[in-house]
């Protein structure tokens, strides 16, 4: 039972990992966008702004890689 209990809990973990992984994504431009030491021009700040939006939409409906890879793009204008 012990045995049972230990892998379900870690199967549990790993999918919950998974599935967190374009939210922190998100979080993560946010925290940058807005950040005071970010030195984004204007031009710069408005497509971050739209390719955070595209991929929040692309979250509320499940489509979980295609956020991430948005959220990817957003956070490469960044650095």
């Amino acid at each position: 039972m012990k045995k049972f209990l230990f892998l379900f809990g870690f199967a549990l973990l790993i999918n919950f990992n998974a599935e967190a992984c374009p939210y922190q994504k998100m979080a993560e431009v946010d925290s940058k966008l807005y950040s005071n030491k970010s030195n984004i021009n204007t031009e710069t700040f408005a497509k971050i702004s739209n390719l955070r939006m595209e991929g929040e939409k692309k979250l509320k409906i499940g489509e979980l890689d295609n956020a991430e890879e948005i959220f990817d793009r957003a956070l490469a204008l960044i650095k």
